[in-house]
């Protein structure tokens, strides 16, 4: 008898017993998998689809013993599934688990042979075609339940495509040689090569693999390829030469000018761009009002306002920022693209600027003023800028904590000299 899966399930609904009411949290997929199994059991208990980890599994007491067990052994066993968890591979999942089930019923079900040939043996799971299968599930898998679409394309596709063009290169061979070769890509301790790592030993796990620990010096280490002095933010002088060059320029209008601007007044990602307010505060000076959340695995940013704190040789109105606001606000493509970041780093290309400057830049610039110029404490200054005062630390730490060491030290030689 076939099974299908049901559109959707009542959220009160209780699955079966073994399920405690905290359970019910469940994510609707998982909930509609369960119930589409018990339909196809035509209601026989003792049978469950459960997610333990990252993997699913069939639980009950009616699988067989395992080679070895005793058969008075009379409990319940758990069969891990081949099918990764998520909304997208659920008929699939069901498809399988009710094909363990039929075969349990026919007596014709049996443990897989520990002794048998492994996928992970078969050196042809390396063709560019086997690896292409890989990421699909993978992406399956994670997409919709762990990030969106997007990240999947900017963060993890690009990763993994390298992958599959270095199998095609060389599809035969043990999976350290691949993996070497693949990560070797790129230059040792960048940041690039760390997440090529990341992303191509998550493959490997999802797909069962054992990883090459040999492999664990190849990720390299952040702090080794951080830069000493910290990030690189704009100086007033650049900052001048930036608006100067976008004046001059016949491509760049006056919304490109005033997105900059907004940038360095009120230290914005640039993705905070969209859906942005300004207004005048209370003492006629603009404040931005930023509406555009950011996600991450450390969480969402909230709507937060903040105040101007523009470079120290600027006018108190930012360049009438208000009154260009009002007259013509902010460029089409700062509203339209997914990454205004990325277009604005373009741009500072085209115009020159020094090549280790993106739009981030005016951000960093912004936070030192925080703190070396108005000398804000540091959870004042990441509630202005919309992190955690980790981040902030982590991000300017060097910066803040560089001139007061110096000056301390400083002191400290002095008074010794003057013993």
């Amino acid at each position: 008898m076939g099974a299908s899966l049901t559109p959707f399930a009542p959220i009160g609904a209780r699955i079966s017993p073994r399920f405690p009411p905290a359970a019910l949290a469940s994510p609707p997929w998982l909930r509609n998998l369960s119930r589409a199994f018990k339909g196809h059991r035509l209601g026989r208990p003792g049978w469950y689809i459960e997610q333990h980890r990252d993997r699913l599994r069939v639980v009950s007491a009616e699988l067989p013993p395992r080679p070895g067990e005793s058969l008075e052994a009379a409990k319940h066993r758990s069969f891990t599934l081949a099918t990764p968890p998520g909304p997208l591979t659920a008929a699939a999942a069901l498809a399988e688990a009710c094909n363990v089930f039929d075969s349990c019923m026919a007596a014709t079900w049996s443990w897989p042979d520990p002794d048998a040939p492994r996928d992970s043996d078969d050196l042809t799971r390396f063709h560019p075609d086997h690896l292409r299968q890989r990421v699909a599930h993978l992406r399956a898998a994670l997409v919709g339940e762990q990030m969106g679409a997007r990240t999947w394309q900017r963060t993890w596709e690009p990763y993994l495509s390298r992958l599959v063009a270095a199998a095609a290169v060389s599809p035969a061979g043990e999976d350290a040689a691949l993996l070497g070769a693949y990560l070797r890509q790129w230059e040792p301790n960048s940041r690039a090569r760390q997440m090529g790592y990341d992303r191509a030993r998550r493959l490997w796990k999802e797909a069962g693999w054992p990883w090459p620990e040999e492999l664990a010096s190849l990720r390299g280490s952040g702090r080794a390829a951080a830069n000493p002095a910290g990030v690189r933010g704009f100086s007033d002088s650049e900052i001048q030469q930036l608006r100067e060059r976008i004046t001059a320029s016949s491509r760049l209008g006056p919304g490109d000018l005033l997105a900059w601007d907004v940038l360095a007044a009120f230290g914005l990602r640039p993705q905070e761009l969209i859906g942005l307010e300004l207004k005048a505060g209370a003492d006629g000076g603009p404040v931005a009002v930023v509406h555009r959340s950011k996600r991450s695995s450390k969480g969402t940013t909230r709507p937060r306002q903040v105040v101007a704190v523009p470079p120290g040789d600027w006018p108190p109105d930012c360049h009438q920022l208000l009154r260009r606001w009002r007259e013509h606000g902010l460029p089409d493509w700062s509203q339209r693209l997914a990454s205004p970041g990325q277009h604005m780093t373009q741009q500072l290309r085209r115009l020159h600027m020094p090549s280790d400057l993106s739009a981030y830049g005016l951000r960093h610039a912004y936070a030192l003023r925080l703190g070396l110029d108005l000398g804000l404490h540091v959870r004042e200054s990441a509630e202005l800028m919309g992190h955690s005062p980790q981040v902030h630390l982590a991000t300017y730490g060097r910066h803040l904590d560089g001139p007061a060491l110096q000056a301390k030290v400083q002191q400290l030689v002095a008074a010794r000299a003057g013993r």
